[in-house]
């Protein structure tokens, strides 16, 4: 699981993506965790160099302060990639 998570992440840097696509697995997430995961999104757009190494702490403060669990943002990414 682990390594699928270390995936997304060189994936999503790569990409510097802007926003999360309205995928079917997005499309599963609870009002909350989709706000958590928007707010990772806005948060690695402003980022400054590595994000990679940035990304751990940026999903543990988004899951803060939208009261989920950081495994519940991974489980979402990692679903991400395989879909």
């Amino acid at each position: 699981m682990q390594m699928m998570f270390q995936q997304f992440k060189t994936k999503l840097a790569e990409q510097k993506v802007d926003s999360p696509k309205e995928t079917a697995e997005f499309k599963k997430l609870s009002p909350a965790e989709k706000m958590a995961v928007k707010d990772i999104y806005t948060m690695l757009n402003k980022t400054k160099g590595n994000i990679i190494s940035k990304i751990d702490g940026i999903i543990k403060q988004v899951a803060k302060k939208r009261n989920i669990k950081v495994s519940k943002i991974e489980d979402y990414m990692d679903n991400e990639i395989l879909s």
